[in-house]
């Protein structure tokens, strides 16, 4: 198992460093992760059981991913590698490492509300006065790089297993 993390880490750090340069993550990774699932599952048949469970999380992002990007507040590509992701991960720790993406999505959005909060806090005050909602959705609107915080939640987990 601690091949499997090392390796996924690995390929999370690399990730996270192109998203938060590009702003993109390519669909190669998607294909990456799923060819390596497969080959985790017949490798290592003892840490990955198939059953249907193991299709949950990633189907749910692909779903919630598809309105969360409707509603421009994720990526496609952000929720395609998220579930190709879980595909890699051991079907024991889906659920953790969902606790900790949650987790690390609120504490990173809140830390950039506040950033925004700060940084444009006479534009929000002006915008409110008059009115121009506008202006202030546009603050608010912007993305940001999401490989960084699946990065955070994958170390978060990988605490709580080594503690």
């Amino acid at each position: 198992m601690n091949v499997v993390f090392l390796l996924i880490l690995s390929e999370l750090l690399i990730v996270a460093w192109v998203d938060f340069k590009t702003c993109k993550i390519s669909n190669k990774w998607l294909l990456f992760n799923c060819l390596l699932a497969v080959a985790f599952y017949f490798i290592l048949p003892d840490v990955y059981r198939f059953s249907w469970e193991v299709f949950v999380f990633p189907i749910g992002f692909i779903v919630g991913g598809f309105f969360l990007y409707l509603a421009n507040i994720m990526g496609a590509g952000d929720s395609k590698f998220l579930a190709s992701l879980f595909l890699m991960t051991p079907l024991e720790f889906h659920y953790s490492y969902f606790e900790k993406l949650v987790l690390s999505t609120v504490i990173t959005g809140a830390i950039l509300l506040l950033y925004r909060i700060s940084v444009n806090g006479g534009k929000i005050r002006a915008y409110l006065v008059s009115r121009h909602w506008e202006g202030i959705k546009e603050i608010f609107k912007s993305r940001f790089s999401y490989a960084p915080v699946i990065l955070l939640a994958w170390l978060l987990l990988g605490r709580s297993l080594w503690n």
